[in-house]
């Protein structure tokens, strides 16, 4: 799940500048993956792997926002 949460975040970004907007729903997929791992890896008796699935999501979103700021500027 955590390899999926990133394949979606590098597809969030408008690599061919074409300026079609992406639906609002792909921007959740990454943290809505992350919790997916956590909750397999707490299944499966791995509190350590979900804490870090879980963080892994919702950090994925704000780096990217962090790196198309610093990239592309306010």
């Amino acid at each position: 799940m955590m390899l999926l949460a990133l394949i979606t975040v590098l597809f969030l970004p408008d690599w061919t500048r074409s300026g079609d907007l992406r639906p609002i729903w792909v921007f959740a997929l990454p943290c809505v993956l992350g919790l997916v791992g956590a909750v397999l890896a707490l299944r499966s008796g791995h509190p350590w792997w979900a804490a870090a699935s879980a963080l892994w999501g919702f950090v994925l979103i704000q780096v990217l926002v962090i790196a198309i700021t610093l990239i592309s500027g306010p």
